[in-house]
């Protein structure tokens, strides 16, 4: 027989987390997959690539499975030349706090804080039901913009741009590897 270890972040094995669940949507940074794959002309949908990646995620909030019905504020995860994902609590006020973590689509604990999402994660994206298809960050390791694969700058199919993964929980999450753009992959949203 084994011995199985639960940590407080895990919501199946924290009262807290059980109670919050129950009376509420836990307070935090939900996550959700676009329903529609895209492929990496990620700016065909906007005047820029950061309108375009704002306007997905907005379209796509509607039909979001997360139990947060209250999240306003949607982002993309994606990485972009004028904004990088881990610098989203000072580009757009995401907060970065242990009274904010990042959630998954049913509230499960990816991280403790914005800061944290890419220090290492408590469960991948597959684990908390954000999504088990890989996925279009335009990242390195760690969010920061990769300058190299970005679809050119989200332009053109013929290129390629990296993409993140659902299953790895460790700073790599973001770039899993560079496919090429005309393969088509989701969107991972932010909504807080």
């Amino acid at each position: 027989m084994s011995s199985k270890v639960c940590s407080d972040q895990d919501k199946n094995c924290s009262i807290q987390e059980q109670i919050y669940s129950m009376i509420s949507a836990p307070q935090g940074i939900y996550l959700y997959s676009t329903q529609t794959t895209y492929q990496g002309n990620l700016a065909a949908y906007g005047s820029t690539l950061d309108d375009s990646l704002h306007n997905i995620c907005t379209v796509n909030r509607v039909f979001a499975s997360i139990i947060n019905p209250s999240c306003m504020n949607v982002l993309p995860l994606v990485s972009t030349s004028t904004n990088v994902m881990y610098n989203f609590p000072g580009l757009y006020g995401v907060p970065d706090n242990v009274n904010f973590p990042i959630r998954g689509a049913r509230g499960e604990l990816i991280a403790n804080t914005w800061s944290n999402l890419f220090a290492g994660l408590f469960l991948t994206f597959e684990q908390a039901g954000v999504t088990s298809q890989t996925f279009w960050t335009f990242a390195n390791g760690g969010g920061g913009y990769n300058s190299a694969d970005n679809c050119i700058v989200g332009t053109n199919t013929g290129a390629t741009g990296a993409i993140g993964s659902p299953i790895d929980n460790t700073t790599n999450w973001p770039l899993t590897g560079a496919p090429a753009c005309a393969e088509s992959h989701p969107i991972i949203c932010v909504c807080y």
